[in-house]
C-alpha cells in the first residue's frame, strides 16, 4: 500500500520505474527520497530508465541542481553505472564528460575506471584539473596516458609530466596534439631523447614551439626529408651546420689529436695512398679494431675529402653516403656490409642506434657503380661543407 503523503507529492501516484520523470513536481523539483527508492530497484528496466532520466536531467539542467542534489545523483550514478546496458552506459558517460558542472568526485571516479569507461572523461571532461591529470598519468595504464595526451589544450605542466613519465607512443601522441602547450625546456629534453627515439623526429620538427637552436641540433640525426623541412623553415646557414657538426662529433672521441696520433695516421695514409688495394685493406682492418683516426686519415687522403665530412659520413644515421665512399674505395658489397656494421658503434653513440636492413643496403650499394661513386665524391670535394654534400647525394638519389 502506497503512503498517501507520497501520492500528494507526485500528484495521484508515485513514480514507477517506467516513469521516473514523475519524480519532478510542478515546480520542477524532484523528491530525492523517491529517486533513492528507484535506485534500489534491481530490475534492468528500472535501472536503465532511471539512468536515461538522470542523463536528460543532467544534460538539460545542470545549473538548476543544488549541491546536495548533485551529490545524490553522483552517488546514484556510481551505483547503477555498471549494471545498465553497454550502450546506455556509454551514452551516460559521454554526457557526463561534457557537463562542466558535473560533481568532481563522480568524474574522478569514472576517470580511474578501465579505459572503455574512462575514455570520454579523460579526453573531454573540463572538470579534471591539472593535478588530477598528473596523478592519472603517474598511476594509471598506458591507455589512460594515451587518451590524456590527446586532450585539447594540455598545459605545459601536464605536457612535461607526459614527456618525463610517458612511454614513447604517449609522447608521440602529445607531440602530434597541436593544441598541447610544450615548454621550451621540455622540448629540449625531447630533442635530446630523439637521438635514440626515431619516432619523435617528425612530430618534433613540426612543433610550433621549435626554436632555431633546437632545430639545428635535431638536424644531425633526422632523415634527409626532415632536414629539408628544417632548412626550409628555419634560417640555419650551411656554415653553422658544419660548425655545430664538430660539437656533435666531439663526443665520439675521434677529433682530439692525443699524443700526435692523428699526425702519425696522416703520415701512414700518405705512405700507402699510391697502393689502392693496400689502402682499402688498411681502411677495413683499422675500422675493425676501432682506429677511427687512421680510418679518417686514409679516406680523406685517398679521396680528397675534408676530414669533417669523412667523420660525418661515418656517424651518419643511414649508410647511403658511406656506401658511396666504400664503392669509391673499391670495396665489394660484402666488405661494405662488414665495414658498415663495424661503424655502427659510432652511429649509436653520435646519432642514436639505427638498425638498417642489410638487404636494403646491398641493393643501394649494387646500384652505385664505382664510376658513379667517384663522380659523386668529386662533387663532394667541391662543396663548401657537409650540407652541400648531403644535398648533392639527395639530388643524385632522386635522379
Amino acid at each position: 500500500m502506497t503512503d498517501q503523503g507520497d501520492n500528494d507529492v507526485y500528484g495521484n501516484s508515485a513514480p514507477s520505474a517506467k516513469n521516473p520523470s514523475a519524480s519532478l513536481g510542478e515546480t520542477g523539483q524532484f523528491d530525492t527520497r523517491h529517486l533513492l527508492e528507484l535506485a534500489r530497484q534491481r530490475s534492468q528496466e528500472s535501472r536503465e530508465s532511471l539512468a536515461s532520466f538522470m542523463m536528460d536531467l543532467l544534460d538539460g539542467r545542470p545549473g538548476t541542481l543544488s549541491d546536495s542534489e548533485r551529490s545524490l545523483m553522483s552517488d546514484i550514478l556510481r551505483t547503477i553505472i555498471f549494471t545498465v546496458e553497454r550502450s546506455i552506459r556509454d551514452r551516460l558517460v559521454s554526457v557526463l564528460a561534457d557537463i562542466k558542472g558535473c560533481p568532481h568526485d563522480l568524474i574522478w571516479f569514472l576517470a580511474n575506471e578501465p579505459i572503455e569507461i574512462a575514455y570520454p572523461i579523460l579526453l573531454r571532461s573540463k572538470v579534471l584539473r591539472d593535478e588530477d591529470l598528473i596523478e592519472l598519468i603517474k598511476h594509471k595504464a598506458i591507455e589512460h596516458r594515451l587518451t590524456i595526451a590527446k586532450r585539447a589544450n594540455l598545459s605545459e605542466t601536464v605536457s612535461d609530466t607526459i614527456a618525463h613519465i610517458g612511454e614513447s607512443e604517449v609522447i608521440v601522441e602529445m607531440l602530434r596534439n597541436e593544441t598541447a602547450a610544450i615548454a621550451e625546456a621540455t622540448l629540449a629534453y625531447l630533442v635530446e631523447r630523439s637521438r635514440t627515439e626515431r619516432t619523435f623526429h617528425e612530430p618534433l620538427v613540426k612543433r610550433p614551439e621549435m626554436t632555431t637552436e633546437l632545430a639545428q641540433k635535431l638536424y644531425h640525426w633526422v632523415s634527409a626529408a626532415l632536414r629539408q623541412y628544417i632548412l626550409a623553415n628555419w634560417a640555419v646557414p650551411a656554415a653553422t651546420i658544419d660548425e655545430s657538426l664538430e660539437t656533435v662529433l666531439e663526443d665520439t672521441a675521434i677529433l682530439k689529436d692525443e699524443d700526435g696520433v692523428e699526425v702519425r695516421a696522416d703520415a701512414l695514409a700518405q705512405a700507402v695512398v699510391g697502393d689502392r688495394d693496400r689502402l682499402k685493406r688498411l681502411v677495413i682492418s683499422s675500422m675493425a679494431v676501432g682506429d677511427i683516426r687512421l680510418v679518417v686519415s686514409l679516406i680523406s687522403t685517398s679521396l680528397g675529402l675534408r676530414k669533417v665530412l669523412v667523420r660525418r659520413v661515418l656517424v651518419e644515421r643511414t649508410s647511403e653516403s658511406l656506401a658511396i665512399v666504400c664503392r669509391a674505395l673499391g670495396m665489394t658489397c660484402r666488405e661494405f656490409l662488414d665495414f658498415s656494421a663495424a661503424a655502427a658503434r659510432l652511429k649509436a653513440h653520435a646519432s642514436g642506434r639505427l638498425d638498417e636492413d642489410p638487404a636494403t643496403l646491398s641493393d643501394f650499394f649494387d646500384r652505385v657503380s664505382e664510376e658513379t661513386a667517384l663522380s659523386v665524391i668529386s662533387h663532394w670535394c667541391r662543396q663548401p661543407g657537409f650540407l652541400g654534400a648531403v644535398r648533392d647525394l639527395e639530388a643524385w638519389r632522386n635522379d
